[in-house]
């Protein structure tokens, strides 16, 4: 590749149709790569088509004029991207034991969500004023206060907001239609939680943006 700059230009002969170009006013390529390259003004042609060796080289004698454009041109396609991807949707995981946390943190962060963790009703309610999340689980005995209720006052102050109560002691069916009856919960489920039950729970009530991960 021969190249030819001054603080106007950056001239480079095009690897494929091999005429020359000014790379300072080239479009840049439209390949789908995580990396931004100039195209030849004549054929449109990528540099990193023209091999590794070419655009090492290309790159290294590009001028700082042309480097700060490819800056800007990364930092745009990044904000781009960033708003033509959806949300990723927030859970709170509300539970006074510590080990569940971790585990339920680590299950739903596989499934593409976005994970705050709670220790009591009192913590729970500051996130859920502080950040609004998408689906809260909590459990339903806790010894700072009683997570159905937790699910009753969240769900009067922000009824948008889906309460999943999590119980190891009322396990009979009555219970999970009580819950919905008396605290407006919108789900139900035993511990020890069954993943599979949990994933299908959560694909119903805020589905994940991320591409599946199981």
């Amino acid at each position: 590749m021969s190249v030819a700059h001054s603080y106007e230009s950056y001239v480079v002969s095009c690897g494929h149709c091999h005429r020359p170009y000014d790379a300072l006013t080239a479009p840049w390529c439209r390949c789908v790569s995580d990396d931004v390259a100039v195209a030849c003004s004549h054929c449109q042609s990528c540099v990193h088509k023209e091999g590794k060796g070419a655009a090492t080289a290309f790159w290294f004698h590009a001028p700082d004029t042309l480097l700060r454009m490819r800056a800007g041109e990364k930092e745009r396609r990044r904000k781009t991207e960033a708003r033509a991807r959806p949300p990723i949707a927030r859970v709170l995981i509300v539970d006074d034991d510590e080990e569940i946390r971790v585990i339920a943190k680590y299950v739903l962060d596989q499934m593409g969500y976005d994970c705050l963790t709670a220790n009591g009703p009192a913590m729970a309610m500051n996130i859920v004023e502080t950040f609004r999340p998408a689906v809260v689980l909590t459990d339903a005995l806790m010894p700072g206060g009683d997570g159905r209720e937790l699910c009753k006052t969240i769900k009067l102050a922000h009824p948008e907001v889906k309460v999943v109560v999590m119980t190891s002691l009322y396990t009979a069916p009555r219970y999970a239609s009580e819950a919905a009856r008396l605290f407006r919960a919108d789900d139900y489920l035993v511990k020890p939680i069954d993943f599979e039950r949990l994933h299908s729970v959560m694909a119903r009530l805020a589905p994940s943006t991320r591409k599946e991960e199981r």
